[in-house]
C-alpha cells in the first residue's frame, strides 16, 4: 500500500513539474495580457502608457488599430482562400507577403505618426525595436537551455 501511494505521489509531482515547464513561456511575456493577441484597446492603452498620449490621441490610436485589425483580417481571409496558389510557388509567395507586410507597416506608421507626432513616433519605434530585440534574443537556442 505504501509503495502505491509513494509511486502515485512521484507521478503527481513529475506531471505537475512537466506542466509548469510547458506553461512557463506564456507567463513570462512582458506586459502581455492573458490572450495571445492584444486587442486594439489594450494596444492603445499600452502605447498611451509608454508615450504619455492624451485621451484624444489614445482614442484616435485605438480607432486606427481597430481599422488595421479589420484590414488584416480581410487579408488573412484572402490568403486562406488562395491556398492552392500558395502551395505552387512558395518562395515567390513569401517574397510577395514580405513586400506587402513592409508596405502595410509603412502605411500604418505614417497614419500613426499623423496622430501622435514625429517625436513620439521616434520614441515608439525605438521601444518597438527594443522589444523585437528582446524577443529575438530570448528565442535563440543557446539561451533556451539557460532558463
Amino acid at each position: 500500500m505504501k509503495k502505491v501511494v509513494f509511486m502515485a505521489l512521484i507521478a503527481l509531482f513529475t506531471l505537475s513539474f512537466t506542466l509548469e515547464a510547458q506553461n512557463n513561456r506564456r507567463e513570462n511575456r512582458q506586459n502581455a495580457p492573458s490572450g495571445m493577441r492584444w486587442s486594439p484597446k489594450e494596444r492603445a492603452d499600452n502605447m498611451a502608457k509608454e508615450l504619455g498620449l492624451t485621451a484624444e490621441q489614445k482614442a484616435k490610436v485605438e480607432a486606427l488599430f481597430k481599422q488595421q485589425d479589420e484590414k488584416r483580417a480581410e487579408e488573412i481571409a484572402k490568403q486562406r482562400d488562395n491556398k492552392e496558389g500558395v502551395e505552387k510557388d512558395r518562395d515567390k509567395r513569401r517574397e510577395e507577403m514580405q513586400a506587402s507586410r513592409e508596405k502595410t507597416m509603412a502605411e500604418n506608421d505614417a497614419a500613426l505618426e499623423k496622430i501622435i507626432g514625429k517625436e513620439k513616433m521616434e520614441k515608439w519605434k525605438q521601444h518597438r525595436a527594443e522589444l523585437q530585440k528582446e524577443r529575438r534574443d530570448s528565442n535563440r537556442p543557446e539561451r533556451r537551455g539557460s532558463r
